[in-house]
Formats: C-alpha cells, structure tokens, sequence
C-alpha cells in the first residue's frame, strides 16, 4: 500500500510540474519565444538575437556595483510585419521591477519584459487584444496557485504579503487608446528574479563624516533649551527627550533587521554615541557591542535619520552630543 502512495505522489507531482511547464511554454509564445524562465543575460542576448534594435539610452541600472542588463528597442518594419502583418509596430522592453511588503524588510527582483503593438486599425487590434486576452486568462488560470497569496495593495501599490513569491509569475494584457486613429496593446510577463534580498542592501550608503568637534562647545541634555527634531517627534509636535530618544531607538530597530547577525539569545545592549551638529549633520558615529558587523550596520541606520532642527542654545543653534543604550532581547 505505501509503495502505491508513493507511485501516486510521484505521479502527481510529474503531473503538476509538466502542467506547468506547458503554461510557461504558453506564455513564451507571446514574447517571441524568448526562454522567459531562464536568467536575465539569456533572455538578453535573445531579444537582440531575435532582432530587436536596441534604442540607445545613456541610462545604467547598477545594483551592488552590478550592472543589470536592460533593453528597450524595436523590431525593423520588414521582421515586425512577418511577425504581426496587422500591427504597424512591435517593441520589446526588458526592465527590473521589485514586489515587497510594509511589514517584510526583504524584497523579490522582479524580472518584467513588456511588448508594444501599435495599431492604427481599430479593428485589427480588437481583434488582437480579444483573442490574445483569453490566451493569457486561461495560462494565469493554470498559474493562480502559484500567487494567490500575493494581494495588491491600492494605496502603496505594492503586495501586502511576500508569500511563495520565489514562483511569483504573472502575466497580463492592456489596451490603451493613446489618440484617434492610434492604439497600443502591451502584453506584460514579471517573475520573481533571484533570491529574497534585504531592502537594506540597496539603499545607497551616505558617507559616514568624522570631524574635529571642541568638547567645550558640546551640549547635552541638561543644558540646550531644545532638543534635535526628528522626523517622527515633528509629525508628533513632540520636542520632549522622551519622544527624541525613542525616535532613535525606534528608527534603528526597524531599519536594522538583527536576526541577520547570529547574536546570542538573552539581553543584548548597544551603546550609541554621535554629534547631530548645528547644520542637521549626523558626524562623529560610535556604536559599541561586541559584534562588529552588526555596530557598521548600526552606524549606517545612524547616518540614515532625518533631523529637522538642530539643537538650540538660548535661540543659538548648537552642537549636540547624543548619547543612547539601546537594550533589546533575543530569544532562542
């Protein structure tokens, strides 16, 4: 009897992964056959092998000091009319997208080709746009359990869960009435490109500035008429060191995911200490904790806060010294 479950699990799961197959083989077809589930440089090198002229553009998608390979270009008239005799033009665009959530730090790539029919045939492209949009129902109906969890947020246009988005696919059709006499079709494929990656990764480093500061003209707590705003403490209307230490506190712990950093379980306490100087800067940064990839982390999340106002000294703006614990557990 077990060796039966396991010969009809294995049916089902060849089953399930030929169904699939022939849904990407599906979606191929709508894209020039390019290999959709094959890496970025192939599908690559497959639109300019296929024909398309690239339209050159003096723009660079750079991502970790990597240049991510991107296209936009037009088939020439004589291949888009054996291609598409009804459409007066075809382009292809290859670009980089991403699909995150509010709540995740992590983040997906997302690989996105879109093509461009235009017609001046209302007719013709009726028709396209018709026959072409049930192709493309019936292969999302075959890929719907692979992105049901995914739901589109209206307001921030991004999904609100990153569920099984290692598999996200999606493809779409729209219709768009630029002018009289003139139409575009534009069929749409995304996938998920690549592992999750932290949002953090690629957010662009500032510089982080040491500079000679006179301890005498140092302010603290005790002796400034007001405190450096943050951002949160001004949305709050809140100048108190309260709302100013927990701003802090608070920016970094959501910035800085510290589950990356293998600490161990029980009380852990980071010790912060830095200038917000009269001009807004951020200078002089010190973190302290035995881990030191997760204090250069720290540091970085540090030279990220926005302040609003300096700290002021009998209607002067001053230079102020902050100094913060932050002390948070790790459980097992």
């Amino acid at each position: 009897m077990k060796s039966q479950n396991k010969k009809i699990l294995f049916f089902l799961f060849h089953f399930f992964y030929l169904f699939n197959s022939y849904a990407q083989n599906d979606i191929n077809k709508f894209f020039f056959n390019l290999p959709l589930e094959a890496s970025r440089d192939s599908i690559y090198s497959s639109i300019k092998k296929y024909g398309f002229i690239e339209e050159k553009k003096n723009r660079i998608v750079l991502q970790d000091d990597r240049v991510i390979k991107t296209f936009y270009g037009y088939l020439d008239t004589k291949t888009a009319a054996n291609v598409l005799p009804a459409a007066d033009s075809i382009k292809i665009q290859l670009s980089l997208g991403s699909i995150s959530s509010e709540i995740d730090k992590y983040y997906h790539n997302l690989l996105i080709i879109q093509s461009y029919y235009h017609f001046s045939n209302p007719q013709a492209a009726k028709i396209f746009y018709r026959d072409k949009k049930i192709e493309i129902e019936k292969i999302s109906a075959k890929k719907t359990a692979q992105y049901n969890n995914l739901n589109a947020n209206i307001k921030t246009g991004i999904s609100d869960k990153l569920t099984d988005t290692e598999d996200y696919t999606e493809a779409s059709i729209e219709f768009k009435r630029e002018r009289p006499g003139y139409i575009i079709i534009i069929v749409k494929y995304q996938r998920s490109e690549g592992e999750k990656t932290l949002k953090r990764q690629f957010i662009p480093k500032k510089e982080l500035v040491v500079r000679d500061i006179d301890n005498k003209n140092l302010f603290r707590s005790n002796n400034v008429e007001q405190l450096p705003i943050t951002r949160k403490c001004s949305n709050k209307n809140n100048k108190s060191i309260e709302c100013f230490k927990e701003s802090i506190k608070d920016y970094i712990w959501n910035d800085v995911y510290f589950d990356d950093f293998n600490l161990a379980p029980g009380r852990q306490q980071i010790a912060l200490n830095f200038i917000i100087t009269k001009n807004n800067e951020i200078i002089n940064i010190k973190v302290s904790h035995p881990n030191k990839k997760l204090c250069e982390e720290v540091m970085q999340s540090i030279n990220r806060i926005n302040i609003i106002e300096p700290a002021m000294n009998k209607s002067i703006k001053v230079d102020y010294l902050v100094e913060i614990p932050i002390i948070f557990s790790i459980s097992n």
